[in-house]
């Protein structure tokens, strides 16, 4: 597994990926806490996660930036 920071993740980007993509997990770190893991996405991952209908989507980002505003605001 490769741990990078963020600034190294934005700086080797493609490589990270192309890394995933050969099976290598990255692990993608914010300071001193994990953020997100890069791994390759298979067929049988791809049949786990249904199509989701557009709206669902957009009720998804209005969601999202009413919490925004609240936060802007506290």
């Amino acid at each position: 597994m490769k741990l990078v920071n963020v600034s190294q993740a934005k700086a080797q980007l493609s490589s990270l990926i192309e890394a995933a993509e050969l099976g290598e997990q990255v692990l993608i770190m914010r300071g001193s806490r994990p953020a997100v893991t890069l791994m390759k996405v298979t067929e049988e991952d791809l049949s786990f996660h249904p199509e989701v209908p557009i709206d669902a989507l957009n009720d998804f980002e209005a969601e999202i930036q009413q919490e925004r505003k609240k936060r802007r605001k506290a």
